[in-house]
């Protein structure tokens, strides 16, 4: 007899309506009276889920709000509190976990999310240095190299990148070197002479005007003196697309307008000359699991003459080793379709730095 009385019981039981979780209550100034749960709030809006979907509403369009329990908020005036909102006598008051009591009103709320958390419930407010660490990065990398025996030489290389990077900007500027002496391999006892000396620096602005469109102005420096120059730069402005943005890969692309102006040493002409350029080039940032792979290429070639050009391709696989301190394999490749006489027309930089990361 005990078996049939089995399946009656579990019957019974899928029967037994299922007990569902404590809701808010949100009642409105057009008398509609909702419940569901209070998502967020911010610059004075509400989302508040509910079965017909998520509504967004303005905090005015708001009579009065009931939490089904304990809820973590931030009030206009900065207080971050944990307790419940009741609503009684048409008054809405803040219970505290201790018992206080403050009455407010849906306008007083400014950010709602969990009681055990209020400090991610804080106001950020955004500076052009801070919060440093949550919009900035910088890293500065260092790379020495001596050789003795057969022959000698010694070399350093440095640099020193800085970004800035909002959901609304992305500034950015870097500077490097590179230097290197070498001896005459059939007189050991000579003294070392120069046979690098590389300086080279960027900076950049991007300014969204969507989340896939941007503006954006930026100059190139660079001199080198075996190159025959004094001083390259470009100069340009333009608009870009942000053609992918994820946590893993950040892709964007861009076309510009500009100046460049080149002055050559004595030993390639002595001369200055400032041409009107155009510009088309593309930057990759992906993450490979521990490694970061980044690269920049840019072409500039003349407005008058196409066949005039530069062409800039940048480099660089880099890894952490132990917190902020890691280790960087770069490449800074060159190539100038039109080089002073007795100039070569490849240019190429390797690098092997160790590397210290501050913020983002």
């Amino acid at each position: 007899m005990r078996w049939r009385l089995a399946p009656l019981i579990v019957v019974l039981a899928a029967a037994r309506p299922a007990v569902l979780p404590a809701q808010d209550t949100l009642v409105l100034r057009n008398g509609d009276r909702l419940t569901g749960q209070l998502i967020g709030v911010a610059g004075g809006t509400w989302s508040f889920t509910h079965p017909g979907g998520v509504l967004k509403l303005a905090a005015g369009d708001v009579a009065a709000f009931t939490s089904a329990g304990e809820i973590g908020v931030r009030l206009q005036d900065g207080t971050l509190a944990a307790g419940r909102v009741v609503t009684t006598d048409g008054q809405m008051r803040l219970v505290g976990a201790d018992g206080s009591t403050r009455t407010i009103t849906p306008a007083d709320l400014a950010a709602v999310g969990s009681p055990a958390d209020l400090e991610s419930l804080r106001e950020v407010r955004i500076g052009f240095l801070s919060p440093f660490g949550r919009f900035w990065g910088a890293t500065v990398g260092a790379g020495f190299a001596s050789k003795t025996g057969n022959s000698r030489s010694r070399g350093f290389n440095g640099d020193l990148s800085v970004e800035r990077k909002t959901a609304k900007d992305r500034l950015g500027f870097g500077i490097g070197a590179a230097t290197q002496w070498a001896g005459d391999p059939a007189d050991l006892t000579s003294d070392l002479v120069k046979v690098v000396e590389k300086y080279y620096g960027a900076a950049r602005l991007d300014v969204f005007v969507s989340k896939a469109f941007f503006l954006f102005a930026g100059t190139q420096q660079e001199s080198d003196q075996f190159q025959g120059i004094d001083l390259r730069s470009h100069y340009g402005a333009g608009v870009g697309v942000q053609a992918v943005a994820t946590d893993l890969t950040d892709l964007r692309f861009d076309l510009s307008g500009g100046l460049r102006y080149e002055n050559f040493t004595p030993a390639a002409g002595d001369t200055s000359v400032t041409t009107p350029i155009a510009s088309a080039g593309g930057a990759l940032r992906q993450k490979l699991g521990p490694l970061q792979f980044d690269w920049n290429l840019r072409w500039t070639p003349a407005v008058e003459d196409v066949k005039d050009y530069r062409f800039l391709s940048e480099a660089g696989l880099s890894t952490a080793i132990f917190k902020g301190l890691g280790f960087r394999i770069g490449s800074r490749n060159e190539y100038n379709n039109n080089p002073p006489t007795g100039v070569e027309k490849h240019d190429w930089l390797f690098t092997t730095n160790l590397t210290y990361t501050l913020g983002g």
